[in-house]
């Protein structure tokens, strides 16, 4: 039988940091995804599937190896670099003498499909189920068959009403090298988040309900990861304080003895510590990354500081440790010292780690439509918008500030004296017993462990943050910011296109099919659209335009 070769490639900037010997935090899940998904065979053809990251594997070539289909998944930071792969593969023949055809998906090109088409064949918009793989790929075999020229979005309608994901494969994890990773084992286990903050993709890509993977499905995945530290990559891990997917996890996990971290709301754990936090410690859990944000403002998710202070506390007395992720400009009214303000509290709650990053209006968020609406955008640098530049106007930070004052509160927060506050902090805590946490007894040990490999974390991250602060010069940043707006993003939010395109209500109303999809209104009926899932049946697929535009 004749085959059809399928790359699926993450790619990086064009515009790297010297990375050295570092490893890059964790694999893909999205091509591990795609690649189990792929069918053994499609329109008599053998598909075979292979998979590569240029944060580990270095640049892809696509002259070299020649696929009969390249797809691309991209988040914003990289897409100047995935429209280069794109453009490079439109001019290249594959092993067969045909020309490569082009997939693109990802948040980056679900958020900004009329940008995506220009470059790729094929635009995959959203959560992508095997029902929507397939119909990808058996549209670019027609054209590959056919020598077709035809461009097309491909969307998924999930029913939103559900509680689990649509089934999919287990991950295929055998294409990478764990060695390349410092957290090589990764799970998810839901999408969704309820919290809809402006500044973040998350809840318009995959709704404001919690959908878990089914649990027979799940169970099988968690038996077959190694014995090591897995990190859960879900959206939150924890949307609502009773937990009932989060404890129905955690029994999984501690049958299979793997230990884990992840990410979830502080205010949901809050409201149900007592039950939530022992049965995470029992259940194998190392850490916890708790997105703080502010400390001036006031969120949907956010709860008061000394609750926070309280929590991270009884987390650290069950042996746990804790990273706190702040935003800063969330707020009109922070101003220049809101850097070193964050930093002292932050040293003060002892956290273990911190993260700060700078609110960047992503595309798919609500802040990054209304920054275009509203000429907020002062940088159209695509590499820029990684959460380390300012690429937008702030009330009273200039960007100058915004930039220095990032690398400012690494440099604090990991310097010798704030880890040595921090962990003596913890260590004074520890003797003296808690009053909050009265079962945190039996975790002692457990707690002196994490207390050591924290300090020796601390100490090894103080000369990574020196170094971060080091590298942050502000006339290199600013000799790489791109003023001139992106044409084909103004094109996508002009005259006649929809408003509220990344809400999350309304995403939710489209999903439930009480109001009509606006794919089509941001296209602007220049591109065919291919939807699955309607009411459960195949896909459904619109007439091509009469001609498509000229390029």
């Amino acid at each position: 039988m004749a085959k059809i070769i399928i790359d699926y490639v993450i790619p990086d900037r064009i515009v790297r940091e010297e990375m050295g010997n570092r490893k890059m935090p964790l694999p893909p899940m999205s091509i591990s995804l795609l690649r189990a998904m792929t069918p053994p065979s499609l329109r008599g053809y053998d598909l075979i599937a292979r998979c590569h990251d240029e944060h580990t594997m270095g640049p892809y070539d696509v002259r070299a190896q020649k696929p009969d289909i390249v797809a691309v998944s991209a988040l914003t930071t990289a897409a100047r670099r995935a429209y280069a792969i794109l453009t490079e593969a439109r001019e290249t023949l594959s092993w067969q003498s045909r020309r490569v055809r082009s997939l693109i998906g990802g948040i980056h090109a679900t958020a900004l499909p009329l940008e995506a088409i220009h470059y790729a064949d094929g635009v995959v918009r959203g959560e992508t189920p095997p029902v929507l793989l397939e119909a990808a790929l058996e549209w670019c075999i027609e054209q590959i068959e056919e020598d077709g020229s035809e461009r097309r979005v491909f969307e998924h309608a999930p029913n939103a009403r559900m509680e689990t994901l649509e089934r999919r494969p287990i991950p295929d994890r055998s294409w990478y090298d764990p060695k390349r990773y410092l957290l090589p084992n990764t799970l998810q286990t839901s999408v969704g988040c309820p919290f809809d903050c402006s500044f973040c993709s998350v809840t318009y890509e995959y709704g404001m309900k919690q959908r878990h993977t089914d649990y027979e499905d799940l169970e099988k995945e968690i038996a077959q990861l190694p014995r090591r530290l897995t990190a859960i990559i879900d959206d939150n891990f924890l949307p609502n304080p009773r937990g009932e997917h989060a404890k129905r996890v955690c029994q999984m996990l501690r049958h299979h003895r793997i230990p884990w971290v992840t990410e979830l709301t502080a205010l949901t754990l809050f409201r149900n510590w007592r039950e939530l936090v022992p049965l995470f410690s029992r259940s194998c859990c190392v850490g916890i990354y708790m997105g703080i944000e502010s400390i001036t403002a006031k969120l949907a998710k956010s709860t008061s500081l000394q609750n926070y202070i309280d929590l991270i506390r009884c987390i650290h007395d069950h042996g746990m440790g804790v990273l706190g992720a702040f935003v800063f400009g969330v707020h009109d009214n922070e101003g220049p010292g809101v850097f070193e303000e964050t930093v002292e509290w932050a040293r003060k709650a002892k956290l273990d780690y911190a993260q700060f990053s700078i609110n960047t209006p992503e595309p798919g968020a609500r802040d990054y439509e209304h920054a275009v609406r509203n000429n907020l955008i002062t940088d159209w640098n695509w590499e820029h918008y990684d959460a380390e530049h300012p690429v937008r106007r702030f009330a009273n930070i200039t960007q100058e500030q915004m930039y220095q004052g990032l690398r400012n509160a690494y440099k604090w927060f990991y310097g010798p004296s704030s880890l040595k506050e921090r962990m003596l902090g913890q260590f004074s805590d520890f003797l003296k017993g808690s009053s909050m946490c009265e079962d945190s007894s039996e975790f002692w040990w457990k707690r002196l462990k994490t207390m050591a490999l924290h300090t020796s974390v601390g100490l090894y991250l103080r000369g990574t943050a020196n170094g971060y602060s080091r590298r942050g010069n502000v006339e290199a940043y600013q000799a790489g910011i791109d003023p001139e707006p992106n044409p084909l993003v103004l094109e996508q939010f002009g005259p006649g296109s929809p408003e509220g395109q990344y809400d999350a209500r309304a995403r939710m109303r489209e999903l439930r099919g009480e109001l009509s999809r606006r794919t089509a209104q941001i296209l602007k009926g220049r591109f065919p659209l291919t939807i699955t899932g309607l009411q459960g049946q195949g896909p459904a697929i619109s007439p091509s335009p009469s001609a498509l535009p000229s390029e």
